[in-house]
C-alpha cells in the first residue's frame, strides 16, 4: 500500500475536475483561478442495433466448434462506473471521487491561505498520477462545524468515496458524524487525536508522536530523569501530558515541571528562575543533577528566548540535554547558540524538500506548512477508494502503511497516525540527522 511521490511531467490532459460546492458546482478555485482540467471528451452517440425476427427455415444452425471470443466483448466484463459527479471527459471511467474539505472562506486569513496552498498541492498530486482516474472535489467548510457538516453531506451526495479533511478538530468531528451513516471514511488533517476513530483517520503530526520519539531516543542514550518547561496553553498541556506518559513508558521519572502563562520572556523569567534554583539546590545537596534532559516545546522567538534564559539563571544547566518538538524545525532556531546540541523529532526532510522545490516550480511560490499533507492525502485516498467499498477500512489500516512526501505513516485501528520520525541535532546553524526516520513498518519493528 505504498505510493511514490516522484513527480511526472505536467501539461498532459487527464481527469482533474475540482468542484467547489460552496453553493453550486464550479470550475474555479476560491480565488478565481481556473482549475486545471483535461479537455472534455464528447460522449459517443447512442447506437440502437437493428433487431430481426429469426426465420426457422433460413436461420443457420449453431456451429458446434467453439468460437474465439471477440476482444471487443471484453469491455462488457468491466465493472460499471460508480455513481456520482462525473465530468463529460471522465464518462465511462471507474472514477475515484475524493472530496477535499478546507476552510476556503474562513474569516481567518491564515486559514484561507493555508486552504489555498493545500488545494494547489492536492491538484499537483492528481496531475502527478500515472492514471487519470481521480476526481477531486474541493469543498468549502467556511472554517466551522456547520460548514463542515454541510460540505460532507454535499460530498456524499456527489458520490465521494473518501473525504479528505477538514483541517480543524471540531470540523473533523462534525464531518465524521455526517459521513458515518454512509460509511465514507474521513482522512482529517487535525492534530487533535480525540476526534479520531469511528471512521475518522488523522493524517497529521500530533505532538504526542514527536514527544514519544524524542523521549525514547533520549532514554536510549542514557537519560533517566526528565523535566518539562513550557507554556500553559492548550498545546503545552497536551505536550506535558504526553511527555509524562512517554517518560513513564521508558521507565524514567519526571522530576521537575514548570509552566508559564504566555510565551513572552517576561512571563518566563519567574518560572525559569525557580527551576534553576531547584536544579542548583539538588546539585549542592546530593551532587546529582535533578534531571538529565529537559523538554522545551516552543518555537520561533519564544524558543530563542527560553533556551538562553535557563542557562542565565544556572550555568550548570548548560550540561542538560535539551529536547524539542517539531516546532524547533525553524532555520532561525539552528542559529541560537543556547540550542546547540539540542535534539528534536520531526518528519524526514528529504521528501519534503523535493516536494517544496516542485511546488515552487509549478506555482511560483512557496508551499504552506500543511500543503504536503494534502498531497499525500490524495494519493492515500485514491488507493483506499480504488476497490470494493466494503474493504476500504482494511486498506486504510493496512499494517504496511503508506510512504509519501512526509515519510512513512500508517493508521491505527483507532484512527490515530503512527509516523516514522527522524531525530535531528542542532549543530552550527543547521540540523543534522542523528537517527533516520523509519521508512516502513518493518523498520519500525512492526
Amino acid at each position: 500500500m505504498k505510493f511514490n511521490w516522484a513527480h511526472k511531467t505536467r501539461g498532459v490532459a487527464f481527469g482533474l475536475a475540482a468542484a467547489l460546492l460552496m453553493s453550486a458546482c464550479a470550475t474555479t478555485d476560491p480565488y478565481g483561478a481556473p482549475i486545471r482540467q483535461g479537455p472534455a471528451v464528447p460522449a459517443p452517440a447512442p447506437h440502437t442495433p437493428d433487431v430481426k425476427t429469426p426465420d426457422p427455415k433460413t436461420e443457420p444452425k449453431p456451429d458446434p466448434k467453439p468460437q474465439t471470443p471477440d476482444p471487443k466483448d471484453k469491455a462488457e466484463t468491466k465493472p460499471a462506473p460508480r455513481d456520482g459527479l462525473t465530468p463529460p471527459h471522465m464518462t465511462g471511467r471507474d472514477i475515484q471521487r475524493l472530496a477535499l474539505l478546507l476552510p476556503f472562506s474562513s474569516p481567518n486569513p491564515v486559514l484561507r491561505d493555508e486552504a489555498a496552498s493545500m488545494l494547489k498541492a492536492a491538484e499537483m498530486a492528481v496531475f502527478d498520477r500515472e492514471t487519470s482516474d481521480v476526481l477531486l472535489m474541493a469543498m468549502d467548510t467556511a472554517g466551522n462545524a456547520g460548514g463542515a457538516k454541510a460540505a460532507t453531506q454535499a460530498a456524499i451526495k456527489n458520490g465521494a468515496d473518501v473525504i479528505l479533511g477538514p483541517l480543524l478538530g471540531p470540523n473533523v468531528k462534525a464531518s465524521g458524524n455526517a459521513a458515518r451513516r454512509s460509511r465514507t471514511p474521513v482522512i482529517g488533517f487535525s492534530t487533535d487525536q480525540s476526534v479520531a476513530g469511528n471512521g475518522v483517520y488523522l493524517l497529521s503530526f500530533p505532538p504526542d508522536a514527536e514527544v514519544e520519539r524524542i523521549t525514547q531516543y533520549a532514554a536510549d542514550q542514557g537519560a533517566r530523569s526528565f523535566a518539562f518547561f513550557g507554556p500553559d496553553s492548550g498545546y503545552g498541556r497536551v505536550v506535558n501530558s504526553a511527555f509524562g506518559r512517554a517518560v513513564r513508558g521508558q521507565g524514567g521519572s519526571l522530576t521537575a515541571s514548570k509552566s508559564y502563562a504566555t510565551s513572552d520572556i517576561t512571563a518566563m523569567q519567574g518560572p525559569a528562575r525557580d527551576l534553576a534554583s531547584e536544579y542548583n539546590a539538588a546539585l549542592e545537596t546530593t551532587d546529582t543533577p535533578l534531571f538529565d534532559a529537559i523538554l522545551l516545546p516552543e518555537g520561533g522567538t519564544a524558543l530563542r528566548s527560553v533556551a538562553p534564559l535557563l542557562t542565565y539563571y544556572s550555568s550548570e544547566m548548560a550540561l542538560v540535554q535539551k529536547l524539542g518538538t517539531g516546532r524547533w524545525n525553524d532555520p532561525d532556531a539552528a542559529l541560537e547558540p543556547a540550542l546547540r546540541g539540542g535534539i528534536f523529532a520531526g518528519p524526514d526532510q528529504e521528501g519534503r524538500k523535493a516536494f517544496n522545490a516542485d511546488y515552487k516550480v509549478t506555482y511560483g511560490r512557496d508551499s504552506s506548512r500543511l500543503a504536503s499533507l494534502a498531497y499525500d492525502a490524495v494519493n492515500i485516498g485514491a488507493l483506499v477508494a480504488d476497490g470494493n467499498a466494503r474493504t476500504r477500512t482494511a486498506r486504510l489500516i493496512d499494517p504496511e502503511g503508506f510512504y509519501g512526501v512526509d515519510g512513512f505513516v500508517r493508521f491505527r485501528p483507532d484512527g490515530t497516525p503512527h509516523r516514522g520520525l527522524a531525530v535531528y541535532e542542532v549543530q552550527a546553524g543547521r540540523f543534522n540527522v542523528i537517527d533516520p526516520a523509519p521508512k516502513s513498518a518493518e523498520d519500525l519493528g512492526l
